[in-house]
Parts: structure tokens; sequence; C-alpha cells
């Protein structure tokens, strides 16, 4: 099957998340690699399926997430124009697993290949690939994610759940002093903190040179060193009444050079509690418990299969977050790689025709190299 024509199939399947459901989705995928090898991993609608291509030695795990954000319906009818693919999950991520199909259906490498399609990334993967995970132990894994085909993801932020709860005066609107109220306090708050944030500055040169030994260039996807997004904010109770209690929830992104320790100090602030509910720590080369010379030939391997294309790699570090966490806690070396696309998440969501076929070829190869 074409790659296009699978990618269009995909799209028509709803697998918004919420709720998050891929039983289409797998049963789907149950049919097209019927001939194959297949687990399902998961429960309460959101499944897993695992493809076993070939045994061999390495193995590789390819793999993308199924689950898309939440959407209009109109945008699960797939368009196709100006050599892009618009819909739902074209770009974030049922493109890469289009290619991923594309790659291996009816292709049998030397080294030992397994594909698995996931659940439950735009929730955190918990229930994607964290389950698989519990069940397959590869050697390496390619995530598939939208960096563009000759893009490596090598490195991506850590991430910091924050709830603040901001106090101030209540009364009457007719008669209180509104600048004394949680709400105005919070606006300053949040003034005050997105600026301050914006000009947080650390060491990239020194970790980008890190990278670069291993005969890559460097390039950053994010808006700074350190992003504070007010996300959503709660207070009020009626009309007319100045609110004496504010909550902020704030999604925190931190590149990897930067001490998340040393932030503390951008919250101190009278009359305010602050409380973390969630962190997550930078993953990726030279980040985490992974054997390094392991990594260095997952690079190389990737690397020569996008010059056999004749592109040039670059490594990526991001801001963004995905499912690379799930392996790389077990010690397992994973980097992203997958077809460019741009608008992901928003309405206009696509992804270039040129780049699913660019990065299929580019998950063969990696295959094909590895066993020689």
């Amino acid at each position: 099957m074409d790659t296009v024509e699978i990618l269009k199939d995909l799209i028509e399947i709803d697998t918004r998340n919420p709720p998050g459901n891929t039983e289409g989705a797998v049963e789907y995928l149950q049919n097209l690699f019927s001939s194959y090898s297949t687990r399902i991993y998961g429960k309460d609608g959101k499944l897993n399926i695992v493809v076993e291509i070939s045994k061999g030695d390495p193995e590789f795990l390819f793999t993308s997430h199924l689950d898309t954000v939440p959407s209009d319906d109109s945008l699960l009818k797939p368009v196709i124009e100006g050599g892009r693919v618009y819909g739902r999950g074209s770009c974030d991520a049922k493109g890469c697993v289009a290619s991923i199909i594309s790659a291996f259906l009816d292709h049998e490498p030397e080294s030992g290949v397994k594909l698995a399609f996931t659940a439950d990334e735009e929730i955190g993967g918990k229930l994607g690939l964290g389950e698989v995970m519990k069940h397959e132990e590869p050697d390496f894994v390619i995530i598939g994610e939208p960096f563009g085909s000759d893009r490596i993801g090598i490195a991506q932020a850590a991430v910091v759940a924050l709830k603040i709860v901001v106090h101030g005066e209540s009364g009457h609107t007719a008669m209180a002093d509104v600048k004394k109220g949680a709400v105005y306090r919070a606006s300053e708050i949040i003034t005050e903190t997105v600026d301050r944030f914006e000009k947080i500055r650390g060491d990239r040169k020194k970790f980008f040179d890190e990278i670069s030994r291993i005969g890559l260039e460097v390039e950053f996807r994010g808006s700074g060193d350190a992003v504070f997004n007010p996300s959503v904010v709660r207070a009020g109770i009626k009309r007319n009444v100045v609110p004496d209690r504010c909550e902020i929830d704030a999604d925190i992104r931190v590149a990897p050079w930067i001490d998340v320790s040393s932030l503390r100090d951008e919250f101190q602030y009278e009359g305010t509690d602050f409380f973390v509910t969630g962190f997550l720590r930078p993953f990726g080369y030279m980040l985490d418990g992974v054997n390094p010379d392991l990594d260095r030939q997952l690079v190389n391997l990737i690397s020569g299969a996008i010059r056999r294309e004749g592109m040039v790699p670059k490594a990526v570090v991001t801001l963004g977050v995905g499912d690379i966490r799930h392996v790389r806690n077990r010690g397992i070396p994973a980097f992203y790689l997958g077809p460019r696309g741009e608008n992901l998440h928003s309405d206009g969501e696509f992804v270039y025709i040129d780049e699913l076929y660019t990065a299929s070829r580019i998950y063969r190869n990696i295959a094909n190299l590895s066993g020689k």
C-alpha cells in the first residue's frame, strides 16, 4: 500500500485523546499485518500493537503513537493539497506511523525489527509505550516524531508542573480595592515571571560542543532556555465579588543545560504559595543513565541512513517532550526521527508528502545498515 493512502486511512480513524481509544486503529493495523506475528498490550480501549517483522541481531524497535490531540470532526477527513496531507494526526504522529509501516511491510531486513504503534502519548504515554516496554527488550529504539527526516531528536527538556495559589483581599466591586484582590495580584505575578524567564540563559554552547563531538551540528527548538507558561487560571465565585484566591496551573520547560533548582529564586512572592505537582527530568544524550557508547552507535547508524539519502544529519535539542523517557529509563538507547510537518496540534496541521517517503527509506536504511 502507498504511504499516503495508509496515512489517509489512519486520519479517518478517530483516536482523539481524550478519550484516546485506539481499538479501531489497532484493528486496521492487525489486518494490514495479518501475515505477521502480532501482540496486543493494553486495556480499556487504549491498545498498543507490536508487530514482529524479522529476527536478528541487533534488534530494533520502530515506534510511534496512534493517539492525537482533540479536534473538530472535520479534521478527520484528510485533505491533499500542495504536496501536503492535512488532517488531525497527519503530522503528530500518524505520518510517522505510515512511514514506519511502509518501510517494513513486505520487507524483511537482516537485523531484528519490531514495530510498536501505541496509545496514550498525548497524555504521558504510561499506558502506551510505557506499557509496551514492560514486555519488549530491544537493543535500540527509533521513536517517530515529526522532527524532519534529516533531524535526530537527541535530547529533550525538563518539565515542571507548578500550581501557584495567590491570596488577596476580597470585597464588593463597588467598595473594594481591586488591586488588592487575588486576580490583580496574579496578573502581576504572571507578567513578571514570564518576563524574567525570557531573560534566563545557560551555557548552551558547552552542551552543544559536547554533542558536536559525535559529528553533528546542533539545532535548538524552543522559545528560550526556560519558558514559563501560565496555562490555566481559576478564580472568583461571582461577577461583583473581588476574589481573595486565584490559582494558576503553569507549565515550565527548562533546557538541559539549565539547573532546574536554580529557578526557585524566580518564585519569591509574598502572599503566594507554590506547589510542584509534577516533574520530568531531561532525557537524551549525556542526560541519563544510557551507555554513551551505545548512544553513539545508534547516532552513527541513523546518521549513515540519512546520508545515504544525500542529506546532512543534524541533532535537535528541544523543549518539547515525548515518549523517549519510557525507553531510556530502562537503559536502552532511543532517539526521535520522523517526517517533517507543521502546525501540529492546530487546525492547520499537515505533513509534507515527500518527507513521508524519505523518512520511510531512512527507517529501512537504519535496519539494513545495522545488518552489515
